[in-house]
């Protein structure tokens, strides 16, 4: 009793570890300009499912189940096979907003370079945010908008 006590523990730990990894990156990747602090612990991020002996008794009444961790099935495309998890929400925005605030103007693969994103990520990025008005076109590139002085 007391083993499955303990492994319960220690997979719902890992559970956590893993999920605090993400948050860390989810973190890091808002704020391009701050560095990811390497782990104290070394995480997993493959999730193991358990073996049929090893699945905990049901919970106790009252307890809340957590949701099934049953693996999902994905589509496979005819294109080539990517392994990269996606960007949060807002992260690739932030990155190459981040990048153009320090470096002036940049070309889609330079700021690709600097940020680590795929070119043509960073280049239908740097398309949207040129329509919207929050970057202009340079002469060789793509800068921050100069914001306008309706007053001089």
């Amino acid at each position: 009793m007391i083993d499955r006590i303990r492994h319960d523990i220690q997979e719902r730990l890992q559970q956590l570890v893993a999920e605090a990894e993400k948050l860390r990156r989810a973190l890091a990747a808002l704020d391009p300009r701050e560095k990811p602090k390497p782990n104290s612990a070394p995480t997993s991020t493959r999730k193991r499912t358990p073996k049929p002996t090893e699945r905990s008794a049901p919970a106790a009444a009252g307890t809340p189940e957590p949701p099934s961790a049953a693996p999902r099935k994905r589509a496979r495309s005819s294109g080539k096979s990517s392994r990269r998890a996606r960007t949060a929400p807002g992260a690739t925005k932030a990155k190459v907003l981040g990048v153009l605030s320090t470096d002036g103007a940049m070309t889609a693969g330079d700021v690709a370079k600097a940020t680590g994103l795929a070119r043509e990520t960073v280049s239908t990025t740097l398309t949207k945010l040129a329509k919207t008005g929050e970057i202009s076109k340079a002469e060789r590139g793509y800068r921050l908008a100069q914001p306008s002085n309706p007053g001089v």
